[in-house]
């Protein structure tokens, strides 16, 4: 056997419980189901940024009911969205009793085999048989699976792991439900004689952590679709395991506030929406949310903002029948609440004056200034000559009052350029100068905890901003947590926040 095979990172995600908009699901009011394809999304986008992962195990009840007419349409779009956002990473699924026919579901998301080797490591997919009972749905491992077990264990080859729906370890009691297999114990008498070295379970909603009897290491999942929306990361190192539980929802009480997202209204918005971003923020415990539009985009029209001239042409904003800021404050106006507050997220002109009229100056509750272009043109500009003219594009902004400093350098990032770390004390120096807060943001971008570090040494507030665009990325703050742990060095971070008046 290969005893120390490369190191493996495994996203574990079990009982999605997905039903396709539009369908009613029949199972329990506390499982949103009809978020399951969004929180596989958020999932799998946490767990890229924390640092990837080799393979995704889906373990099982991956619908709500396999029997209904739904349940292609679920598969299918499940399997879309994983290989559309991960592509040539290893999908394993494993059969559920949600999930109807195993063969139905197996085949649907195009796996013709139940063992996979994966960087030296051999994974097994396991289709246990259920009988429906009056006590529910019983589940028994079937012999031919249990030989087939014994017979690769005879084989070279690295570490096993197993993947089944039911929980094996530690005992669960059966009074109202039987989540165990019947021949529970014959199994992980099996596992221990192939020597298995980790089996990996879903099914029991509440989870189990990781375990160990016999020699074999048992972990079973927590149910995705319901809150707190666990999912889970494992790191295999020769026979060593690791399991980092990681949660969508945040940690009561309600503590953060998004100060920057968008709406409909928004020029690039897929499918966000306001009443989308105040139901996220309760949903996932954020304790409010800021209606945080842009304002260069309600002042002109879509044509004009993608081309700058709101930035080099300052009269296009001036006077505009594009002029849509009087819809946006009718929205805001009406949705305004202890809960929701609004703003505008606001540029410099090539005059360096905010992009923003003085009707519009008072009544936003934030104003949030962005760099998305330089108050300068920079076709013919070197490295050097475009750093400062970054800085004076910030500095336009922060002269004119802006509370918050949106995404600190993604200019470079989305520029494929060189972020000038150099320039790090410089920038945090400036906001410092005017007190304004500096925002944590991974739209389009990956914010580095040593600028942020610069910021706190100098005293100045952070806020969170999940600049949303997209429904998935509302009020998903845990990256933004352990960026700002990171800059203080410190857990107890409440102290560090910005908070809208």
């Amino acid at each position: 056997m290969i005893e120390s095979p490369p190191e493996i990172r495994l996203l574990i995600l079990a009982d999605m419980h997905y039903v396709p908009a539009g369908w009613e699901q029949n199972s329990a009011p506390k499982r949103l189901c009809n978020m399951g394809l969004e929180l596989v999304e958020r999932a799998i986008r946490g767990a890229m940024i924390r640092d990837g992962f080799e393979a995704i195990l889906l373990l099982g009840d991956i619908t709500d009911d396999g029997t209904k007419d739904y349940a292609t349409r679920a598969f299918a779009e499940i399997r879309t969205l994983i290989e559309n956002l991960c592509p040539g990473i290893p999908l394993l699924v494993v059969p559920g009793n949600h999930d109807g026919p195993a063969d139905v579901l197996l085949d649907a998301f195009g796996q013709s085999t139940n063992i996979f080797d994966i960087n030296g490591y051999r994974l097994i997919v396991f289709a246990d048989s259920y009988k429906i009972l009056p006590s529910g749905d019983v589940a028994t491992r079937n012999d031919s699976d249990r030989n087939f077990l014994r017979e690769l264990a005879a084989q070279p080859g690295g570490p096993i792991i197993v993947l089944q729906h039911n929980p094996m370890n530690p005992e669960l009691p059966c009074d109202d439900y039987p989540f165990m297999l019947t021949n529970r114990r014959e199994v992980m008498a099996d596992y221990e004689a192939a020597d298995v070295l980790l089996s990996i379970s879903g099914h029991y909603h509440a989870g189990q952590p990781l375990s160990e009897s016999g020699g074999v290491k048992y972990f079973t999942a927590a149910a995705l679709v319901e809150s707190p929306f666990a999912y889970y990361t494992a790191t295999l190192t020769g026979r060593n395991v690791n399991i980092e539980s990681h949660q969508l929802a945040m940690p009561a009480p309600p503590l953060l506030w998004d100060c920057h997202s968008h709406t409909a209204f928004a020029y690039c918005a897929t499918d966000i929406t306001a009443h989308a971003v105040i139901d996220r923020s309760k949903l996932m415990g954020l304790a409010g949310a800021c209606l945080t539009e842009h304002g260069p985009q309600l002042y002109v029209s879509h044509e004009e903002f993608w081309h700058g001239r709101h930035v080099y042409e300052p009269a296009l904003w001036r006077d505009n029948p594009a002029c849509r800021m009087a819809e946006f404050r009718k929205v805001a106006r009406d949705l305004r609440s202890d809960f929701v507050r609004v703003g505008l997220e606001i540029e410099a002109d090539c005059e360096g004056n905010l992009i923003l009229k003085d009707e519009d100056r008072d009544w936003p509750d934030i104003l949030v200034g962005a760099v998305h272009w330089l108050m300068e043109r920079t076709d013919d500009k070197t490295d050097a000559e475009i750093s400062k003219i970054f800085l004076n594009t910030c500095q336009a902004l922060l002269d004119g009052g802006v509370d918050v400093l949106a995404h600190p350098w993604r200019y470079f990032r989305r520029r494929n350029m060189r972020v000038p770390t150099e320039l790090y004390p410089v920038l945090a120096g400036m906001l410092a100068e005017t007190n304004t807060a500096a925002e944590i943001n991974f739209h389009v971008n990956q914010p580095d905890p040593a600028f942020f570090a610069e910021c706190i040494e100098r005293g100045l507030k952070i806020s969170f901003g999940s600049d949303s665009h997209a429904v998935y990325e509302a009020a998903a703050f845990w990256p933004h947590l352990e960026v700002l742990r990171t800059a203080a060095g410190t857990d107890d971070i409440v102290d560090l926040l910005f908070f809208p008046a």
